[in-house]
């Protein structure tokens, strides 16, 4: 076992807190994106704020598995680029430490996220978004008459209006419904009916509203012509809000024996399921992200900053945004069966890797441009246009 001596546990001290403040930071960014949504079942829904939470929780993995590498690299970044603006790691190699001495406790650091960034993707995920589809759906079960108001046009299932004159308190009996359905633009229905009821099919996931004594006026758009079709007993079948996750199982639920089965599967019968092999191949790729954020970070932090911290912090947006539109670009191929997956999905870590493993060795063998920053480039053009304007 390799012996952790005090240079170990102060570089990695120096990392570990702008890493926890990335995460908290990158965390509440994506989660401020599902605020509206979660909002709006507060307060049109009666759902409590406990069950948010607890739908904020089920959410949560997903988001972490995304923010850990950036987290890393923004506090590697950080980390190296205090010490470098403070001449410690000048002293450090001074005194005969090589870069790849300084490196390791970063790489330790980086293995740990790793592991829990696979941890997070190969088994907290998928069971975290298989309960949030099953809690919103139980939410949905129980909040579907709280969330409709009598007298008022409610939009809570999509592509239906839906009119109530009275809602019975005892038994939450719907009197006088009249239904605008426009989830087929081909065939819009307009459906009025006496009363109706919710009923709940936990089997398929979804909700019932069952109507009685109505009638349905159709408008076929194809043939402009209409249709009238009176009824005792009517079924609308209702597919649960799927803007926070909701729906049917998709490989993003499926554990990695699942996704490998169904991979295998659809393979032997001829048809491959581009959708779980993209997801399969994303498990590995994605957490391998931190080790070369990680690396990348070191040469980058000892470069210097003009505008200090908040460059870096810049750099590090920048160089995830480039990740994430790489891994886009990966995953549409992937999808539609243009590259196998595990190639697609490998695209932005081979470019990364190429970056990180270059710009560290030059670091390493004092080859590199220390004089230079990675955001010089954006300050050299405003310096620019500045000496522009005063010609001008």
């Amino acid at each position: 076992m390799p012996r952790i001596t005090i240079i170990d546990r102060y570089i990695v001290g120096e990392i570990v807190a702008p890493f926890a403040l990335g995460v908290a930071l990158l965390t509440f960014a994506l989660v401020t994106g599902r605020l509206l949504k979660l909002t709006e079942m507060v307060v049109n829904r009666g759902v409590s704020l406990a069950d948010v939470a607890s739908l904020i929780g089920y959410i949560m993995p997903a988001f972490l598995e995304l923010t850990f590498p950036m987290a890393v690299l923004l506090g590697v970044l950080m980390g190296f680029g205090r010490m470098s603006g403070d001449r410690e790691l000048i002293a450090a190699r001074a005194c005969g430490i090589s870069l790849y001495r300084l490196a390791m406790p970063v790489l330790g650091f980086a293995l740990a996220m790793w592991a829990i960034s696979s941890w997070l993707a190969f088994s907290v995920r998928p069971w975290a978004n298989s309960h949030l589809r099953q809690r919103l759906f139980e939410l949905t079960q129980t909040q579907s008459s709280a969330g409709l108001k009598d007298k008022v046009f409610n939009r809570n299932f999509p592509g239906l209006v839906v009119y109530v004159d009275h809602i019975a308190a005892k038994d939450e009996v719907l009197h006088g419904v009249m239904i605008s359905d426009a989830r087929n633009p081909s065939q819009q229905n307009t459906i009025i009916a006496k009363e109706g009821v919710i009923v709940p099919d936990r089997a398929s996931q979804t909700i019932t509203l069952r109507l009685y004594d109505g009638s349905v006026f159709g408008l076929e758009a194809g043939n402009d012509t209409t249709h009238v079709t009176s009824f005792r007993i009517y079924d609308l079948n209702l597919q649960p809000d799927a803007e926070l996750g909701a729906g049917e199982r998709d490989p993003e639920e499926m554990s990695y024996g699942a996704l490998r089965a169904a991979a295998a599967t659809a393979r032997a019968a001829g048809k491959p399921d581009y959708n779980v092999e993209t997801e399969l191949a994303g498990k590995f790729t994605l957490p391998f992200t931190t080790v070369l954020f990680a690396l990348l970070g070191i040469p980058l932090g000892l470069k210097p900053a003009r505008g200090g911290q908040s460059e870096r912090f810049g750099v590090a947006i920048a160089l995830f945004f480039t990740y994430y539109s790489l891994m886009r670009a990966g995953e549409a191929l992937a999808l539609r069966g243009r590259l196998d997956s595990y190639i697609a999905m490998s695209i932005p870590d081979i470019f990364f890797a190429v970056l990180a493993v270059g710009l560290f060795l030059r670091s390493a063998a004092d080859r590199g441009d220390q004089g230079r920053g990675p955001g010089d480039v954006l300050w050299e053009m405003v310096e620019r246009y500045g000496r522009w304007k005063e010609a001008a």
